[in-house]
């Protein structure tokens, strides 16, 4: 009977072990579900406005960390690239997103539900200014 009792206690410990390191959201799968918005932003190492998008968005990522905002980067800076990008945005439902816009250098922002395209960040918009569209979009 003991060692039965240490069994089911060393079982115990380690269901709590696995729960509690991966987050309880993640073993129930509600992490991905509370899911709100994609901010995507479109790229090219070479393109001036993409340079100073990055810097914003760093500041994005930085004021929202915790909420329900997935940042993703589609980047056109090579061949390469460009087919990770394809890839992606095939794997998360973007395609469609992706057709649709020309260019680098902003973000889109997307309902993670629907893909319905909310808004487009620019550079000519300050940190203040996308921080607001953004939580407004949540």
């Amino acid at each position: 009977m003991k060692n039965v009792k240490k069994v089911t206690s060393i079982t115990l410990g380690i269901i709590f072990i696995f729960i509690t390191g991966l987050g309880f959201s993640n073993v129930l799968g509600q992490e991905k579900e509370s899911l709100t918005l994609y901010a995507v932003m479109f790229h090219s190492d070479n393109c001036a406005d993409s340079k100073a998008m990055a810097l914003k968005v760093k500041d994005l990522q930085a004021n929202l960390e915790g909420k329900q905002v997935e940042f993703i980067k589609f980047d056109f800076s090579t061949n390469e690239s460009r087919e990770k990008t394809r890839v992606l945005a095939n794997k998360l439902g973007l395609s469609k997103v992706l057709a649709s816009n020309v260019g680098t250098g902003f973000v889109v922002l997307v309902d993670s539900k629907s893909k319905e395209k909310k808004a487009i960040l620019t550079t000519k918009q300050s940190s203040d200014e996308m921080l607001a569209i953004v939580i407004k979009n949540l």
